[in-house]
């Protein structure tokens, strides 16, 4: 599972608010809620060079892989 880290990444960056955010990179405040709260499954190239260029940043440190689980005995693909 891939998640998004814009908050976190933000708050290092003393940016705390979604509006503040949205203004910062020009991007739609609903926009960047989804992606605040990870309450999305895709984001589009351009949305993640503009949240790039706002927090001075690279898309690797926007986002986290976390593995998921595979239950005992099956295999994955």
């Amino acid at each position: 599972m891939i998640k998004f880290r814009l908050h976190k990444v933000a708050a290092d960056r003393d940016i705390t608010k979604i509006g503040v955010m949205a203004e910062r990179s020009g991007l739609n405040p609903k926009t960047i809620s989804a992606l605040w709260n990870n309450n999305t499954l895709r984001v589009d190239l351009s949305t993640l060079n503009a949240l790039c260029e706002a927090l001075h940043c690279t898309p690797g440190d926007l986002l986290e892989y976390l593995p998921e689980a595979t239950p005992k005995g099956k295999k994955r693909g």
